[in-house]
């Protein structure tokens, strides 16, 4: 989570929230707040004005975790931000990018001590939707965002699709006079090909019942234009 007195930004695990942040970071109007449990490190050696570190709540935070944590600090609630911002990603490519994510070297050995984990994240890609949770335990897309089961008038909900072009812009208000840091694009999972080559009418059902909220809101299609439907390539 990164905020400052106008603008709460939310991190949703593998939506491009690395390179929200570092935008934020380089760019937010101060006094602004970078929360996160190396928000510390990640600020030293920027040397940022106006831009502070606190450690003691999750990088993926949810919105009503975020908004308990700033009213015990100063006692602001929702209404008092003009503007929330997350960005949200289509389900297929979200559990294709996970799926990845999982399967390299270095997340396996950092997770050694969780052979629950590694092993429910083993499989092919469907057994991965089935059985691999979401990226944050029990907390889906909507789970970041969502408040007493709605969605905040002040919320933006950014696609990670056309994240590059909808994000400066959106946060535009709330930057510095003088900010010129560009947008980037910062910790990609770097894997090739997509989820369109594994997109069988299996892992489509079955993400499916994961994401229901994101289809059934309308704010995925379940086949996006150009994929035809059942196909496996």
């Amino acid at each position: 989570m990164i905020f400052n007195e106008a603008m709460m930004f939310i991190h949703i695990g593998k939506t491009g929230g690395s390179s929200c942040s570092e935008f934020l970071l380089r760019n937010l109007q101060g006094p602004a707040w970078n929360c996160h449990a190396d928000a510390d490190r990640e600020l030293a050696p920027l040397g940022i004005a106006g831009m502070q570190a606190r450690t003691d709540i999750k990088r993926h935070c949810t919105l009503p975790e975020a908004l308990a944590y700033v009213h015990a600090i100063d006692g602001r609630t929702l209404a008092d931000f003009e503007r929330v911002v997350a960005v949200i990603r289509h389900p297929y490519t979200l559990e294709y990018s996970h799926y990845q994510y999982m399967k390299l070297p270095a997340v396996r050995e950092r997770e050694r001590h969780n052979p629950g984990l590694l092993e429910r994240t083993s499989g092919d890609l469907s057994d991965f939707v089935a059985r691999a949770g979401y990226h944050r335990r029990h907390t889906p897309q909507e789970g970041y965002f969502l408040v007493d089961g709605g969605l905040p008038r002040n919320l933006a909900l950014l696609r990670y699709e056309t994240l590059a072009e909808d994000f400066p812009r959106v946060v535009a208000p709330f930057l510095t006079p003088d900010a010129a840091f560009p947008f980037p694009h910062a910790n990609a999972t770097g894997y090739a090909g997509g989820v369109e080559a594994e997109l069988t009418d299996e892992v489509e059902a079955l993400v499916y019942r994961k994401h229901r909220y994101m289809f059934d809101s309308g704010l995925y299609a379940r086949r996006p234009q150009g994929w035809a439907a059942g196909s496996t390539a």
